[in-house]
Order: structure tokens, then sequence, then C-alpha cells
């Protein structure tokens, strides 16, 4: 048997350097009483879970949180689709004790919680981890063996010390990792490959999967082992200390893991095969299922503040119910990231959208991440009836390329039902008109005078003006409203002015 690999400090400050700055939309946190202290974990389940279904553990690196790997990670639409439930416990001190007890109780108590809540099924547990939580992973294989079907190991290794029985092992690294070394884990991880007395010929598929020639990723598998388990190696070539989740050049390690670890139960049980994963491509410039066809999937419903919504996929489209509203527009969103807007290039907008009773949606196009810019002159603001009716915005993408931008629908200002469909977003030729320009130079005269809704910069409505003619814009605000710049609107959405306002 093989003793327990310990961290040198090297690799323990290392650990700290990885721990890359992530901004993510704030999770609350469930917590449970473990030996007298209060633990924290983030917990996924797919609306309306069915009894006796499979649990994932998740365990984050060193430094790094519960929230950081849930969003690394992207398991949500896994667990929908093949309904699982998912856990991202938090260490304590960001850390994990890969050589005691107190976080192997830790997750003794989440399977209990999650049977408990669930009803999971006990014979299917996994656990899995990246770095410090992939050694965490091996730690419990040897602690609590008894109590998990099988182990995912990412970037993280850990030594044979007296497990409880033979355990499936699918470890992922990369060639390249500069923390945890990838040939030393190799070797450790063969010494499980030994404890278990597996076959000593393996099998070597170069590239995987073999059906995409350019793949950086190669799998071996040792099989053969003890009670017909096996271990197996994804190797991705020139990999560093990361997660791998890009399909195009290897493969998405959250997939792996669940295709491997849904073959094995406690009780030797088989599992019926789910359908196919749906997997979210990142980086892409086009909506992804914006019919929200059954599913809700690449949406994220985000609630900020004092606001409360909830929201679903039903029927075909989403249905957005808002109890409480926030004191900002953005406290309740609906937003789908990883979008690709390359600089200079327009862009369209389209969807339909209806409500409970007239209201107004704010749209915006952003950063995913702090601090959050946004990538339109003016947030859109939209004047919904309760007929469904298509809207649509162009825009130019005048910052750098940014490939994890994302679109928000921003209705945290008003209680009520929303319905969103056909969301879409497409690449255009620049428009001979812009739609929005400064009030100077503007000339249009109309016979009967036209509505106007105003706004201040930050996307506010705050009345509306009859115009007929554009001169008289800044004499009829000057009248109703304070010294500074306001944009004027149209009620269709399709033409829009700036009005600067002076004393």
């Amino acid at each position: 048997m093989f003793g327990r690999r310990s961290l040198s400090a090297k690799a323990l400050s290392a650990f700290a350097l990885a721990a890359a700055t992530i901004a993510v939309a704030p999770v609350f946190a469930d917590n449970l009483n473990v030996n007298g202290a209060n633990r924290t974990m983030n917990v996924y389940a797919p609306k309306n879970i069915e009894k006796g279904r499979p649990l994932i553990i998740q365990m984050h690196g060193m430094n790094q949180d519960a929230p950081y790997q849930q969003n690394a990670a992207k398991w949500e639409s896994i667990a929908d689709t093949a309904r699982f439930v998912v856990v991202f416990p938090n260490g304590e001190n960001k850390a994990w004790d890969i050589g005691g007890d107190k976080d192997i109780n830790f997750l003794k108590a989440i399977i209990n919680e999650m049977y408990s809540r669930y009803g999971i099924d006990k014979n299917r547990v996994y656990v899995s981890g990246f770095s410090m939580g992939g050694m965490m992973s091996y730690h419990a294989a040897n602690k609590m063996g008894d109590m998990i079907a099988a182990i995912a190991p990412v970037s993280g290794g850990g030594g044979v010390n007296s497990p409880k029985r033979a355990m499936p092992i699918m470890h992922t690294h990369g060639t390249s990792d500069d923390v945890v070394n990838y040939n030393s884990t190799v070797n450790t991880l063969k010494g499980w490959v030994n404890a278990q007395k597996c076959s000593g010929n393996s099998q070597k598929i170069k590239p995987y999967p073999s059906t995409k020639p350019g793949s950086a990723a190669s799998l071996e598998i040792w099989s053969g082992c003890t009670d017909g388990v096996e271990v197996r190696l994804l190797t991705i070539e020139g990999k560093g200390h990361w997660y791998s989740m890009d399909e195009a050049v290897s493969v998405n390690t959250s997939v792996e893991i669940w295709n491997f670890v849904k073959n094995y139960s406690l009780d030797g049980s088989s599992i019926t095969p789910p359908p196919p994963a749906i997997v979210v491509p990142t980086n892409r410039d086009s909506i992804f299922n914006g019919g929200f066809d059954s599913t809700s999937v690449a949406w994220d419903l985000q609630v900020h503040g004092d606001a409360k919504a909830t929201g679903e996929a039903k029927g075909g489209k989403y249905q957005l119910d808002i109890s409480a509203i926030g004191t900002e527009n953005y406290q309740v969103q609906l937003i789908q990231h990883d979008l690709h807007l390359e600089k200079g290039q327009w862009y369209e907008i389209s969807f339909d959208a209806s409500a409970g009773v007239a209201r107004t949606l704010e749209v915006n196009v952003e950063q995913h991440n702090d601090p959050w810019a946004s990538y339109l002159k003016e947030k859109q603001n939209f004047e919904l009836g309760t007929t469904s009716k298509t809207y649509t915005f162009k825009f130019q993408m005048a910052a750098a390329t940014d490939t994890n931008s994302r679109l928000s629908f921003n209705a945290g200002a008003a209680t009520g039902t929303l319905t969103l469909d056909n969301v879409k977003i497409a690449k255009i030729d620049a428009p001979a008109d812009t739609g929005t320009t400064a009030l100077r130079g503007v000339q249009f005269v109309r016979e009967q005078p036209a509505a106007y809704a105003v706004f201040d910069l930050r996307g506010h409505r705050l009345g509306t003006v009859e115009l007929r003619d554009a001169t008289e814009a800044e004499t009829l605000l000057r009248a109703g409203y304070t010294k500074g710049v306001y944009l004027l609107r149209d009620l269709k959405g399709e033409k829009s002015f700036l009005v600067p306002v002076s004393r």
C-alpha cells in the first residue's frame, strides 16, 4: 500500500497563485452544522427532481471556494438532463483537511442531508474535486470508500492508504501543470492500479475522443481490477493547472466525469443511461436555447438585494414572476453569457415579449464580470403590453473583443409576470443611420405631435413628452426637468435622441 502524499510548501504557495479571481453572481449557500461547526455549501438540484437519483460532490481548489468551482465546472445543464444533484462544498479557510476526519465528517453530513432533502440514492454518490479538492477526493476514497461509488479527481493526486473497497477512478490532468506535477501524480495513480490488481496492459486512446483528430486529450484505461472497477487517466497535452472545458481542442471535463461515474454503484445495480447531456458551447456568437424549448438551460436568473422573483421555461417560453422589486432594474436579471462580441462589429438583438400588465423592460449587453461595463451607448428600454410583440435594437461593439459577454434582461423595476421567447443575436452590416444621435443637427417635422419617452442616462424612465418639431425638445424638458442630458425615444423604440438641458 502507498502512503498519503502530502503537499509541499512550494505547492501550497502555487495553489494560492492559481486562484485567480472570477466574478460570479452571488449565490446563497446552504448551511450544515457538523460537529459543532457551521459549514456551508452550494446545492444545485434540477426542478422537481425524482427520488433515488445520484449525487455528485465537487470540491474547489485551495484558496478558491464553492462559487468559483461552480462557475468553472458548469454542471447545471448536465444535471438537468441526467437528473442528479450536485453539491459544491466550501472548505474551511478555503482549504481541505486531507489528513484527518474534519472534512470526511462534512462529506458524510452532506450525503445524509441530500438524502433527507431529495431522497438521493446513497449507492450512487460520487466525489470529485479540482487541485486540493482532487486530493480530498483521494482522501475520501481511503476513509469512506464504503459510502462512495466512484471518484473523479482533477489536477490533484493522492496515494493508497488502506481503502475500504476497490475504487473506480477517473483522473484528469494537464501535462503542463506547474502546481501539481503531472508525472508525479501519474506515478501515484499507478499505485492505485497496482493495489487494485488491475491488468498490467492498459488500453490507450490517442487522440481522445478518437473521432476528433485534433484533440489534445488522450485516455489510458486500466481494466480487470478488483471487483470489476476501472482506473482511467485522461491526459490533456499542454494544459496547465486549470479545469478544462474547451471542447474545441480537448474535452469537457464535467461531461467526461459524468460519463464515467454514472456506470458505478455500491450495490452493483445498473443505471439507466440518460439521454446525452446538453452542453452549452462557450465563446459563441449566437444565443443558445433562445426558444426555451422545454428547458431554461444556458439562461441564469439572478435576483439581488430585496427583490424576489422566480422563473422557468414553460410551454416553449420563459415565464418570469416578480413578487418584490429592488432598488435597481438589474436586481432581477435573466442573463445569458459566454457570448463572443467582436470589436467594430454591428449586431442586432431581437426577442418576443409580453407582460401581465403594461410595463418597461430594460435590456443590456455587458461584461459578464466585474465591473459589468455596458457595451451599449444607453441601456435599451421597451414598453411591453399584454400581447406578445417582437422588439429589436442594433448596436456596434466599440470595446475590445469579449469572448464572455452577456445579454441581460433587467426586470427589477416592477412586479408581475413577464414572458420572453425567440431571443436572438445576429451580426449585421453597419446601418446607414445608427438610430441615436445628438439633438443638434437633427431635423424632423411632423404634422401631428408624436409621443417620446424620457429617460435619464442610467436608463430610468422619467415620463413622456409630445413633439412636433425637434427644436421643441429642450424647451419642453426645461419646463419639467432639471439641468442635465436626457434620452428621448419614440414609443416604437425605433428612434432616439440625446437632449442637453441647460438652465
